[in-house]
């Protein structure tokens, strides 16, 4: 089967969670017998990155003709001409963020549609990203042939908002990388806490963009209601960059240090030293209000880190029953679940890895693959 990928999203030098779901995708379609990838990102002025598929048998298409913005604002309004004009036919074209493209050469498309955040918390979207959603989405559920999503529970509002054939939407779980499998050495974390300025001290550790949906808000609340005690042994390492209307969980952030809490922004970090930053910790935490799926609870777990999520349904899909979990937006029982974690974590690191492992890429892979030639029959 001949499979294209848009890519865009890996010519970046800060990639999202939607670049690593783009990326492992496109990795793991390539390892597929009999199945040719093709990998297209627009390039225009050759000024974006070229995604690295080196170690890969993937086909990169460039489209340097027109920027990517201009193309997805045409798109949004539904005033875009086929992308693939000029590109070879293939079976399937997938569209890893939650829009559907016109094509010209492709039996099939398929889309990814991650969350409904812009439907139950619009107040967490951006004001033109809300309207763009709102545009496309509904379009795109009804006319992709394959709607593909990341979790079970966002599957059943997909069926449930939009009224779509179950069938139609198929669940690609985001297994992490196998980077977070393997050994981390002790020099690669000693020379990844002097990277982040991080020091010696034992910490706690969130990974994810400074925007409202993940309430970091609530975490340093929580991490300041520690005992002192518990305060004074880890502090509160913060990596990611700021994303949308960051400026509220900045400012309690500011607030809570100008206190004299011991909590640090790291910033956007490499891909390669995540595994030494998740080794390194005493504890994930991952207090967000809404999710697609999770992946970073599973980072954490292959590297043998405890982790204390929300109780939510999508995290409860992605953590089982390896996780603590409290009740989002209350910094109170987070901080108490905190403690119970760095007092006494009730499971193994045995455990966290044999749940992380029942998530598998293979399952995914032939799941669309399998939608897709039925479909072609």
């Amino acid at each position: 089967m001949k499979v294209r990928i848009e890519v865009s999203s890996l010519a970046s030098k800060h990639q999202s969670g939607i670049a690593s779901y783009t990326r492992l995708l496109t990795e793991e379609l390539s390892k597929t017998k009999d199945t040719e990838v093709h990998a297209h990102y627009f390039n225009f002025l050759g000024r974006q990155p070229r995604p690295d598929f080196s170690n890969l048998s993937v086909t990169v298409e460039e489209n340097r003709q027109i920027p990517l913005r201009v193309y997805a604002k045409l798109q949004s309004h539904r005033k875009a001409l086929a992308f693939d004009t000029f590109l070879p036919q293939v079976d399937l074209t997938i569209f890893p963020n939650f829009a559907s493209w016109p094509t010209a050469n492709s039996k099939l498309t398929a889309t990814t549609v991650h969350d409904l955040t812009y439907i139950y918390y619009p107040e967490y979207v951006e004001s033109k990203n809300l309207a763009h959603l709102r545009r496309v989405v509904p379009h795109t559920v009804k006319s992709a042939d394959i709607v593909l999503t990341v979790s079970n529970a966002v599957k059943q509002e997909i069926v449930q908002e939009f009224g779509v054939d179950p069938s139609k939407v198929i669940v690609t779980h985001v297994p992490p990388d196998d980077m977070f499998k393997a050994d981390v050495s002790q020099s690669s974390i000693t020379a990844v806490r002097k990277k982040y300025d991080i020091g010696t001290k034992k910490y706690i550790f969130f990974l994810g963009n400074f925007e409202p949906r993940k309430n970091l808000k609530t975490l340093i609340e929580a991490y300041t209601r520690l005992p002192s005690s518990m305060r004074a042994e880890y502090r509160l390492v913060l990596a990611g960059g700021k994303g949308w209307n960051a400026h509220e969980t900045q400012q309690a952030l500011d607030i809570a240090v100008a206190e004299g809490a011991d909590i640090v922004h790291i910033g956007y970090v490499d891909a390669v030293d995540r595994p030494a930053l998740y080794r390194a910790a005493s504890l994930f935490v991952f207090p967000s209000s809404y999710e697609g799926f999770g992946i970073p609870i599973l980072e954490a777990m292959y590297s043998g880190c405890p982790v204390v999520a929300a109780d939510i349904p999508v995290l409860h899909e992605t953590g089982g029953d390896a996780v603590l979990y409290a009740q989002p937006g209350d910094s109170t029982r987070l901080s108490s679940a905190i403690q119970q974690a760095l007092t006494k974590y009730p499971y193994t690191a045995e455990t966290m890895r044999k749940h992380a492992e029942s998530f598998s890429w293979d399952t995914s892979i032939e799941a669309i693959l399998s939608k897709a030639k039925q479909l072609l029959k």
